[in-house]
């Protein structure tokens, strides 16, 4: 696994760097290879992700910069900009990924990943009174909104195309959205409720994510992949 750390003026891990303005990351980051997480930085977002004291999605975000392969299903030939904000038109989205990546063909083509984030502390789905089914929650239908809003309004938009070098608009693309955790679809409920809330995300699975090529990642998975080898994780 291949980690990255930001390099703006002197070296600074990107852990620490992350409350700089969304400008500045743009005029001033870039990246070199690093090592994984140190046990303690690994115990600190497990911490944010399995509290139920606060909403942590925030304070999580900066430890998506050690996952970027997993992000991109691939390892960068170069990784452009890492960015926890893009302004547009219809507001903020919460990340942003820029990186070369070797094409199936083989040259390389620079793409631009957009990602919303929700809190671990989210559910994916709620109870849709009267009836058996389960509807995706709140959280869930806000990101899935500002995800096509944001990748639309990037799309038409020539001055981002042009200031982040992309040729194809294709290329810009809504890449998911990261929320709640593994095997906890809805607040509460029975492991009867819990299982239908499963099955009924599945169908949405399958009849919209799927076909748009909308990822949606738990936490959970990020813990998985961020973890130090030989650590043991206290996430269920």
């Amino acid at each position: 696994m291949r980690m990255w750390k930001a390099v703006i003026r002197d070296t600074h891990p990107w852990l620490k760097f992350w409350k700089l303005p969304s400008s500045e990351l743009f005029q001033s980051l870039s990246f070199e290879k690093t090592m994984p997480l140190s046990p303690s930085e690994f115990a600190e977002f497990e911490g944010l992700v399995l509290t139920e004291e606060a909403q942590t999605e925030t304070r999580c975000a900066p430890y998506l910069g050690g996952a970027t392969d997993f992000l991109l299903r691939q390892t960068p030939y170069k990784l452009i900009t890492l960015a926890p904000e893009n302004r547009s038109f219809f507001g903020r989205s919460d990340y942003m990924v820029v990186a070369d990546l070797r094409s199936e063909t083989g040259p390389i083509e620079r793409v631009v990943e957009f990602w919303e984030l929700k809190a671990p502390q989210s559910p994916l789905m709620e109870y849709d009174q009267g009836a058996s089914r389960f509807r995706p929650s709140k959280e869930l239908v806000k990101a899935e909104s500002q995800l096509i809003h944001y990748v639309h309004d990037a799309r038409n938009s020539g001055n981002f195309a042009q200031r982040h070098e992309v040729r194809y608009p294709s290329k810009i693309k809504a890449a998911g959205i990261i929320i709640g955790r593994d095997r906890r679809y809805m607040h509460g409920g029975t492991e009867t409720q819990q299982a239908d809330a499963a099955h009924s995300f599945q169908i949405r699975m399958e009849a919209i994510y799927q076909v748009c090529q909308i990822r949606i990642l738990t936490w959970d998975r990020i813990l998985n992949f961020l973890k130090p080898e030989d650590q043991p994780t206290s996430a269920s």
